[in-house]
């Protein structure tokens, strides 16, 4: 077999001589005590699991009434040839002796050859596209004008109807509007819209609201049951759910699936909302269990969750992910990227009055110079451009976006000095009254000293929280990023003395001694060049927050780094050695079982040669 018979056969590949669906007298033999024969169930392979995988390299010779390995036959080097090369028929065994001919490593080197010649012929992972048809009728052609309008709008998430159902006027909404948009420019839509448009009841047009609506149905369902249809396919899912109220102040629980698609890419799907009324783990769970089952997906699949960091989701004990854990102890769970950063930061803020102080200020301040426009143009006057040209203005914080706090801190301190000085002139302004003044004044160096120290921290955070929440973001990078956060903060406890030097330094008029208030405690012990104040916010602020925010980072990056030691491997072959990978191989195995393959470490080592 030279070079140019491996080359076309790898192009066509071995669908075409499988013979999967002719007789297979001819293949039977005789024993001592019965008769056997080669079966159609020998196309595929019984997994441990339950699953049927496709043999694509078995042949069947109908003149011969043997079975052969295409890869062998064809692509193999090798100076023995083995049974599934000359023809195999001892269909007594047949079972166990094709399991050890894909598994040897003399048919793994041909399929290696034969997928790489094929990978380059282009013949891999494509699928034919289905021609459109020529010629469509007329009715057809309406419709997929209708069913294009209807979808863009969905894509959208823009309104279709609108107060009249009639062509030519111009309140009809989006739906109707936008089909006499393109009658302009399409002949054939003109004419339709002129003879059926607005023809009345009885006579059809595909125009109308009911078809729109029947359409938006259809198109719903067929998404839902193509999304479900692919999470069967996968078998393996994760989920991920969590709740909001709605305009209607109905609390709605979002419904999301993860999967893998054929070729390998990740896929997470809506499915959709359901509305709920307990908040407990036991309902939630309840609810999952009872939407899983009615689109006929197996909880004994599922092999992730992934939730907010909330007590009634991500609890050990009675949160979401305790009772999935006690129906499938497979499921593994793991911290949503997106809010891991959000929830670490509300509960720092908590922990320390001065905190919760100085973010109250940020708002206060944002508030006073809001309400009027005049002061408004006073701080947005003084302020500079920043290094991009570009003017940081005060902005709010929000209850819900924790990024909103870095933007906040950071308006506040690149500017500092000069919303001092905006606020003296609004201070010194006789037509403000007391209360204004009194607002205008309120700065002193804890203000200054919790500005720097945010505003350092929140601008890390806000760089790891984006990254984070990217849609590429795989399980490695989500380690290194919160481990050197996590390194970053404990390296900020003794960073005081530097913080504070920067705080003074913020304006010129900040005072340069602490007046801190809050509850009353026992003044801690100073040393040589400390004040009691200063030793005061160092113990009962600083250090508090500090250890605060890297417990609660803590917490996390141990549930990241669980799960990076037992897959992370998988993510970066090239960083490990062979006997590393076949130990972590080994351990994932064990785990999973009732899933993986004795095989499955060998076939992780050749994968590394393979991609090398």
């Amino acid at each position: 077999i030279d070079e140019s018979v491996r080359a076309y056969w790898a192009e066509r590949g071995p669908e075409s001589c499988q013979n999967m669906n002719v007789g297979f007298q001819a293949s039977e033999r005789a024993y001592k005590h019965q008769k056997c024969r080669f079966s159609k169930s020998h196309f595929k392979r019984k997994m441990l699991n339950g699953e049927y995988i496709e043999r694509p390299w078995l042949l069947y010779s109908s003149s011969t009434g043997a079975a052969f390995c295409f890869a062998c036959r064809i692509f193999s080097n090798a100076n023995t040839q083995s049974n599934f090369e000359t023809g195999f028929s001892h269909w007594k065994h047949a079972t166990e002796r094709m399991r050890e001919h894909e598994n040897s490593e003399h048919h793994r080197k041909a399929m290696l050859t034969y997928v790489s010649l094929a990978a380059a012929s282009g013949r891999i992972d494509t699928e034919l596209q289905k021609q459109f048809e020529s010629e469509c009728s007329y009715w057809t052609e309406v419709l997929r004008r209708v069913v294009s309008v209807v979808k863009f709008l969905a894509e959208r998430g823009l309104a279709l109807r609108g107060a009249s159902d009639k062509f030519g006027r111009t309140d009809n909404g989006n739906y109707l509007g936008i089909l006499e948009l393109i009658s302009e420019f399409d002949p054939f839509l003109k004419s339709h819209i002129e003879k059926y448009g607005n023809a009345g009841s009885g006579k059809p047009s595909y125009l109308s609201s009911q078809t729109c609506e029947e359409f938006i149905q259809l198109m719903g369902d067929c998404v839902l049951s193509e999304i479900v249809s692919e999470v069967k396919m996968a078998k393996y899912f994760s989920i991920s759910v969590d709740s909001t109220p709605d305009v209607a102040h109905v609390d709605q629980l979002t419904f999301v699936l993860r999967y893998a698609s054929p070729e390998g890419h990740s896929q997470e799907r809506f499915l959709k909302f359901l509305p709920i009324e307990s908040h407990t783990g036991e309902a939630l769970c309840a609810t999952v269990l009872k939407v899983l089952e009615e689109m006929g997906i197996d909880i004994a699949n599922c092999r992730g969750e992934c939730y907010d960091n909330a007590a009634n989701m991500s609890g050990v004990y009675k949160g979401l992910q305790a009772p999935m854990k006690e129906l499938n102890p497979l499921v593994e769970w793991v911290p949503c990227a997106a809010h891991t950063l959000n929830l670490v930061g509300v509960n720092s803020v908590n922990c320390c009055f001065e905190t919760a102080d100085f973010f109250q200020f940020v708002q206060n301040l944002f508030n006073f110079c809001s309400k009027s426009t005049a002061r408004w143009k006073v701080v947005t006057d003084g302020l500079q451009p920043n290094a991009n040209k570009r003017i940081e203005t005060l902005k709010s914080l929000s209850n819900t976006r924790w990024a909103a706090h870095a933007d906040a801190t950071q308006a506040v301190h690149i500017n500092y000095a000069n919303i001092q000085k905006s606020l003296k002139n609004i201070v010194n302004d006789t037509n403000q009254n007391a209360a204004i003044r009194n607002e205008a004044r309120s700065h002193k160096l804890e203000t200054a000293f919790m500005c720097t120290f945010w505003h350092s921290i929140l601008q890390r955070f806000e760089k790891a929280s984006a990254a984070l929440q990217s849609v590429e973001l795989d399980l490695c990078t989500a380690v290194d990023l919160v481990g050197s956060l996590r390194e970053y903060i404990g390296g900020l406890r003794d960073q005081f003395d530097r913080f504070e030097s920067q705080a003074k330094k913020l304006s010129p008029t900040v005072s340069q001694a602490y007046r801190v208030t809050g509850r009353r405690s026992k003044t801690p012990k100073t040393f040589v060049g400390e004040s009691a104040t200063s030793t005061k916010v160092l113990h009962q602020c600083f250090v508090v927050v500090v250890d605060r925010l890297l417990s609660e980072i803590n917490h996390r990056y141990i549930a990241y780094d669980n799960l990076n030691n037992t897959f992370g491997f998988l993510n970066n072959f090239s960083g490990v050695t062979v006997p590393e990978l076949r130990n972590k191989a080994s351990h994932l195995q064990s785990k999973y079982s009732a899933d993986l393959e004795m095989d499955f470490v060998e076939e992780i080592v050749q994968f590394k040669d393979f991609i090398r």
